[in-house]
């Protein structure tokens, strides 16, 4: 199964947008399958963005995502505006690369120029 961004985001966002300070199961996440879910969510955890609880080893238990870490809050908010988002997934294209690396460093440069347009910047 290929990664996708899209998918990535739209975990890190459901996660984020539960009232409850834990998650008790992977969000519903329209237009991809529980297994898509279920693999990204996984990669999230492998990359340290997710903090998790994996109650059965065996992988028929539902799991438990406890919440965002630091880090994948950090790389949520750079990436959270729609706009900034299409405008990295863009320049991600062109590059011919995706990883979470590129895309935050994209982000951010893309902030940093905002944050500079507005004369805010020190």
């Amino acid at each position: 199964m290929r990664r996708d961004s899209d998918l990535i985001r739209a975990i890190l966002l459901a996660v984020e947008a539960d009232d409850r300070c834990e998650v008790l199961r992977l969000p519903d996440i329209a237009g991809y399958t529980d297994e898509a879910v279920h693999f990204h969510a996984r990669l999230l955890v492998e990359k340290g963005f997710l903090v998790t609880y994996f109650p059965d080893r065996t992988g028929r238990q539902p799991w438990v995502c406890i919440r965002l870490s630091w880090e994948g809050y950090d790389f949520l908010d750079a990436i959270r505006d729609p706009a900034i988002w299409r405008s990295v997934k863009r320049a991600a294209g062109k590059v011919g690369s995706w990883s979470i690396e590129t895309l935050a460093a994209i982000a951010k440069t893309m902030i940093i120029a905002k944050v500079e347009a507005l004369g805010l910047a020190a």
